[in-house]
């Protein structure tokens, strides 16, 4: 027969896995009726927003069902309950997480989510009968219904405007240096395209040497012919000699990002703007305002960079990890290693020594993993890595493997992995699954050993 402290601490388990269920249908799955169905009268909720509270089973249903179809797809992590028995049958779950809004929402939102639930045992079975939900300060609006949408959307809104602002801005300033010539640190150029389709200079400002780096008098001695600076990058350069070659009539205007390679070795990232000024017996006019642009190119690409890097340790994260498994390609490639490692003991250390020490714990496993491996590395979650390598042969693969557990042994370091590894034809899905399901093999051969030498102990 279970003894009493075993039922308590399986109902205590039980009212914990609830309140976790709950909240993810909710906002993973906006399931009213999953959500919903546990609710026992008599019942009270209180809500996230300032208005939502509400008393009787009935007229929580009915709130409930308002929110079917209302709150967008949400991400829950580091999610923590506790459980208490306050009375015989009745336990009361506490618990805290951090609820993210899906980036295919278009809405930005993360909150640190509070909850609150109580449950009753009736016929051998937990029923809640409250549930209380909160933030750290108020976030909902009236309106708002089961999630504040009305924050989100309108920081989204604002963004956009900035960047609509912000890009009119741009568009006024070009409109303005297009009138303006030797007084503006921009190349500025005109040419004449003769009827044989040659290029004669006919202008240039003080911009276009600093943008070369060259003198005055060297810019008269360059060769325009092609009608862009011939030290620009040769496959740059003909895409602009396309582009230029569409200029037909008055107004027609053709722009490019190209890069330029300096008289004094560094390169430069500049935007041509072409426009189709006029006609006359000199042939047609081009002009070209060419602005360096290499600070912005630079941020875009750190920006860029930084869409698929994780902030913690710097390996690539879960968004580049899921486009390289729908990537194609991988289907042809002569050969594919995937190794998933999880890390054995992240969330005690974290319970024991704090967040602090289980960043450094994740930080010094992203270390050994990517000096040992030659692939691609991926932090996929909290404390789960990914490595794909589709260059290594099988034996350079496994002996990658085995130098990142020797590291990690070195450092005290305790963590599951899982190897794939094929020869065409590969399937990087199926190979990751394989991978997958080893690793969660060693993990639970890893605990069950713990738990053998603990009772062994006792």
């Amino acid at each position: 027969m279970e003894s009493r402290e075993s039922e308590i601490q399986r109902d205590k388990e039980a009212a914990a896995r609830l309140t976790s269920a709950m909240l993810h249908k909710h906002y993973d799955e906006n399931d009213v009726d999953a959500v919903t169905a546990s609710f026992a009268d008599p019942f009270s909720w209180v809500g996230a927003g300032e208005e939502e509270y509400c008393t009787g089973l009935e007229n929580v249903l009915n709130v409930f069902r308002q929110f079917a179809g209302k709150v967008p797809k949400c991400n829950l992590t580091d999610e923590h309950y506790d459980v208490i028995e306050v009375a015989n049958g009745i336990y009361v779950c506490s618990g805290r997480l951090w609820v993210t809004t899906d980036p295919s929402t278009n809405i930005y939102l993360r909150v640190h989510q509070r909850i609150t639930t109580v449950f009753r045992k009736i016929d051998g079975e937990l029923k809640c009968n409250h549930l209380h939900l909160s933030n750290p300060y108020v976030e909902m609006v009236p309106g708002d219904v089961g999630f504040p949408t009305a924050m989100a959307k309108h920081s989204y809104d604002y963004l956009q405007e900035c960047l609509k602002e912000k890009q009119r801005e741009i568009d006024s300033q070009s409109m303005v240096l297009n009138s303006i010539y030797d007084t503006v640190p921009c190349s500025i150029i005109r040419y004449a395209r003769k009827h044989d389709g040659a290029y004669e200079l006919l202008f240039s400002n003080r911009g276009t040497a600093d943008l070369m780096g060259i003198s005055v008098d060297d810019v008269q001695h360059i060769d325009w012919s092609a009608g862009y600076c011939p030290f620009m990058v040769e496959a740059d350069a003909k895409r602009l000699a396309d582009l230029m070659e569409g200029l037909r009539v008055p107004g027609d205007q053709a722009s490019a990002v190209c890069q330029v390679r300096r008289q004094g070795g560094d390169s430069i990232y500049v935007n041509s703007v072409n426009t189709f000024i006029s006609s006359d017996e000199r042939g047609d006019i081009i002009q070209k305002i060419v602005f360096d642009i290499t600070e912005r190119i630079m941020v875009e690409k750190s920006l860029a960079r930084m869409s698929y890097e994780d902030g913690l340790t710097h390996l690539y994260n879960r968004t580049k990890f899921s486009q390289e498994l729908d990537d194609e390609s991988y289907a042809d490639v002569e050969q594919l290693g995937i190794a998933y490692f999880d890390i054995n003991g992240l969330k005690a250390m974290n319970d024991q020594k704090g967040h602090a020490a289980g960043d450094d714990l994740i930080c010094r496993t992203a270390r050994h993993i990517s000096e040992a491996f030659s692939g691609s590395t991926f932090r996929i979650g909290g404390d789960e890595f990914v490595v794909i390598d589709s260059e290594s042969d099988e034996d350079e693969f496994r002996s990658q493997v085995e130098q990142s557990l020797e590291l990690m042994h070195d450092d005290d370091i305790e963590i599951a992995v899982g190897c794939s590894w094929r020869s065409k034809p590969c399937s990087i899905l199926e190979q990751f699954d394989e991978a997958d399901r080893l690793m969660y093999r060693d993990k639970s051969a890893f605990y069950s050993s713990k738990l053998h030498d603990r009772r062994r102990r006792q």
